[in-house]
């Protein structure tokens, strides 16, 4: 292994490039994520010198089999990555790793005061610690892995209301799941009040064609975004950004019915980030594609 050591801050883009001479294929960046990044790499075999995370870090290889040599802390372990596996590391870990064949990996990143904050709405925030896992089966963060890089790649932009409710989501999860104490939650029941459901509804109305950010809705309401996800779930049944989803396709049925707009045209008056997002949740949602739904 080398010996050159490297600290990195993953909320700059292109940060992993003092590390790894390659640049990432896909990136979050661009989209303006909050607590939450994502890159995928597709790299030769190479060898990763020590280095140092300022967020913590999960890594997801997608390839079948990749066999991998890995430090963590010193700590000499030999893997192989089968679909579900993935790496935890936390903050301020040392690591280094080194693999022979073509690997392909996506890489999510959590702010320290993301975790944080979730760890006050969930836990005693003292008691808080992530554990380091150079391999775990977590078939749920994997394919959550998968479902953000492929929302990334169709939405861009349009993928942020997205990514902030998985991002709370994993948050939770990894609270539950990864900590060195078990942590004794604190549950929420009863959803939102009748006035804080209109405030929620009015504010995501009047905000539809624009891209719907969960911290200010939850701001608006008073509540924090954990606090303010789990009761909106209560109330709906639905996540916040499913509600958003099946609000715009409302719209836009209405306005395929009013006639005059063209469908780009409609996708930007609803908040879909170009024509075809308007006609995948379209379809999704409604059964048919929106020049159908026309014709009908």
């Amino acid at each position: 292994m080398q010996t050159q050591s490297y600290t990195l801050d993953l909320s700059k883009e292109k940060a992993l490039s003092q590390a790894v001479p390659i640049p990432s294929l896909l990136s979050s960046h661009s989209a303006q994520w909050q607590g939450m990044y994502l890159e995928f790499h597709r790299l030769p075999s190479f060898e990763v010198p020590e280095s140092t995370c300022q967020q913590h870090l999960i890594t997801i290889p997608t390839v079948n089999g990749l066999a991998v040599e890995q430090r963590i802390e010193g700590k000499k372990s030999d893997l192989i990555f089968h679909p579900g596996d993935l790496c935890i590391s936390p903050m301020g870990k040392t690591w280094q790793c080194r693999w022979d064949e073509e690997l392909e990996a996506i890489q999510l990143s959590f702010e320290p005061n993301f975790i944080n904050h979730a760890a006050h709405e969930l836990i005693d925030p003292d008691q808080f610690e992530l554990v380091c896992y150079p391999q775990i089966t977590d078939p749920l963060i994997y394919h959550l892995g998968i479902a953000l890089k492929g929302e990334l790649e169709r939405n861009g932009s349009g993928s942020k209301l997205y990514a902030e409710s998985a991002a709370t989501f994993l948050a939770v999860h990894l609270l539950r799941n990864y900590t060195a104490r078990k942590p004794k939650c604190k549950w929420h029941t009863g959803g939102l009040s009748p006035c804080q459901f209109k405030q929620a509804m009015d504010y995501i109305n009047a905000h539809l064609a624009e891209d719907i950010c969960l911290d200010e809705v939850a701001g608006y309401l008073g509540l924090s975004r954990y606090y303010f996800c789990r009761l909106f779930k209560q109330s709906t049944g639905l996540s916040p950004y499913q509600y958003v989803i099946q609000c715009r396709v409302e719209r836009a049925k209405q306005l395929l019915r009013k006639g005059g707009l063209s469908l780009g045209e409609i996708a930007v008056d609803c908040g879909f980030s170009h024509q075809s997002h308007l006609h995948r949740h379209f379809k999704r949602l409604t059964g048919v594609t929106p020049t159908r739904f026309i014709n009908s």
